[in-house]
């Protein structure tokens, strides 16, 4: 949870902001209190995140929020899709994402693994009812609620009518825990989301990727051709996510029968083992004085009314805030942090109404990284942003993401600014480990070539994490060229960079807008003989 900043606004459809709680790659979430005292995560779409695309999706990701009713979900509180600021609130789920949990305790027992498989089999099995499939489903989309899991992130899903909103040639999900026929760009079906179920649950019981780390192309590559990881994997665990992940849709285990399989006397509420996962949920401010004394509302910003506010709650959302409506899981950049380091750091929170993304959230503790700069920012004469790039997002996952060679991925994970891109980056580093006193990588994206686009690069050379820095340096802003991708040099493209020595070397790709404000893109990495 982190202070509102001097550009948040006051109130968003008529409900008082009392913190951050994450972000994503549409947009900002913040905490917000119903006039009732009831606290509600509310999604705010970025304002030059308005493309047809874009509203789009989000208006789809409202029309599935309204169809989805599953005590696996959120409850949807109201919308506002009329105008600028466009928003989403859904109730506050305090707890972290499976991912969170398992990358700060380690893999989860099997008898804990086995309950968590039946639960979340049951939710998608009363979401599929109700014709949507989630389409994402991952560990970085599953919080770990004191009373049962929650599936959220439906920012991609797709109800039975709804039109696809994807171009030819790509697909959406995240490599490892999409289905063979997704990639081969057919239809998708319920099955698909069972496969990406036994990509969940093999996380959850390794704490390894399902399919392995590296490039996307291996990973998609062994998705459609090799065996899940289910190396040193409980007998009975195994067999279930293997039941999952046949490579034939028609092939894998119906949900009903999925859920009887791994039904057991005891659910999760009273798993010792997974209510030390969830936690106990620390306490949030239960008013807008709470939240001024917190330090998280400057108290100047407490008046009704106050400037940045969305003017008096309509009619509309009274009624639907009073109601509670439909159930279901926020979309693409709910998530609240928790876990792991702050957003995963810092134990409490909302883990995700989702998305993980920004991931991250406390702050607390020694050196942080980049906070935002002045308004005053302003792109160059020729539209190039300025040389130093502002970092914005100053969170605990953020500040501690780091290259791991055995793998070949960064952990903690992060939601980049924009899903549907970064699900095309592909990076190049030396895979082996690397001598000499210079280093060349690269990335580029497999389908789209953006427009305007700037890319710059932060290099983190071995060492300790959770602070920005000493060593930390960024590359110019580059425009991304096209097909032929971004090649940089480590050190002559970097300012101030220190010599190549022994170590773990952790590269983070940005993308740089006009102003200079970078946003999370992917991350790569290598390592120095």
């Amino acid at each position: 949870m982190e202070p509102l900043r001097p550009e948040d606004p006051a109130e968003i459809g008529g409900y008082p902001l009392i913190a951050r709680i994450g972000a994503g790659g549409m947009g900002q979430v913040y905490l917000g209190l119903t006039g009732a005292g009831r606290h509600i995560a509310l999604k705010v779409i970025r304002e030059d995140f308005d493309g047809p695309q874009a509203l789009a999706r989000f208006r789809r990701e409202v029309a599935t929020a309204e169809r989805v009713r599953s005590r696996f979900a959120a409850a949807m509180v109201g919308a506002g899709l009329d105008a600028p600021p466009y928003w989403l609130a859904t109730e506050y789920v305090p707890g972290p994402t499976l991912r969170q949990a398992v990358a700060e305790h380690g893999p989860l027992p099997p008898d804990t693994c086995l309950r968590l498989l039946a639960a979340l089999a049951q939710g998608l099995l009363e979401i599929h009812g109700q014709g949507v499939q989630h389409r994402d489903l991952k560990p970085g989309n599953v919080i770990l609620a004191p009373d049962g899991p929650r599936l959220i992130d439906f920012g991609i899903a797709r109800g039975e009518g709804q039109t696809q909103i994807t171009q030819t040639g790509a697909w959406n999900g995240t490599p490892g825990y999409v289905a063979p026929e997704v990639v081969r760009e057919q239809e998708p079906v319920p099955a698909s989301d069972v496969f990406s179920l036994a990509g969940t649950i093999a996380y959850a019981a390794t704490g390894r990727p399902p399919f392995g780390g590296g490039r996307i192309e291996a990973i998609i590559h062994r998705t459609l051709d090799g065996e899940i990881d289910l190396d040193g994997v409980d007998a009975r665990v195994a067999e279930l996510v293997r039941l999952c992940a046949a490579k034939e849709p028609a092939a894998r285990v119906r949900l009903g029968r999925l859920a009887e399989l791994a039904a057991s006397p005891a659910g999760l509420a009273g798993d010792p083992a997974y209510l030390r996962l969830a936690g106990t949920p620390r306490p949030v401010p239960a008013s807008l004085p709470d939240a001024v004394a917190a330090g998280l509302v400057p108290a100047e910003r407490t008046r009704t009314g106050a400037p940045g506010g969305t003017g008096p709650r309509s009619r509309a959302a009274v009624i639907a805030a009073v109601a509670g409506v439909v159930a279901v899981v926020l979309g693409s950049a709910f998530v609240a942090r928790s876990v792991l380091t702050g957003d995963e750091g810092g134990r409490g929170a909302n883990a995700v109404q989702s998305g993980q993304a920004a991931n991250g959230t406390e702050t607390g503790g020694g050196a942080t990284a980049p906070v935002d700069a002045p308004t005053a920012r302003t792109p160059r004469a020729d539209g190039r942003p300025p040389d130093d790039p502002l970092v914005k997002q100053p969170t605990a996952d953020f500040r501690e993401v780091e290259f791991s060679q055995s793998d070949l991925t960064c952990l903690p994970a992060i939601r980049p600014e924009d899903e549907a891109l970064s699900g095309q980056l592909q990076v190049s580093a030396p895979r082996r480990p690397h001598g000499g006193d210079s280093v060349e990588f690269g990335m580029r994206f497999k389908y789209e070539t953006p427009s305007g686009y700037y890319v710059a690069a932060q290099v983190r050379p071995p060492g300790p994490h959770g602070s920005a820095g000493p060593g930390w340096v960024h590359s110019k802003p580059r425009l991304y060229p096209g097909d032929a991708g971004l090649d940089l040099s480590y050190p002559v493209d970097f300012e101030g960079s220190e010599p190549l020595r022994q170590g773990v070397w952790t590269v983070v790709w940005l993308h740089v807008h006009a102003n200079g404000d970078a946003y999370y893109i992917g991350c790569d990495g290598f390592t120095v003989s």
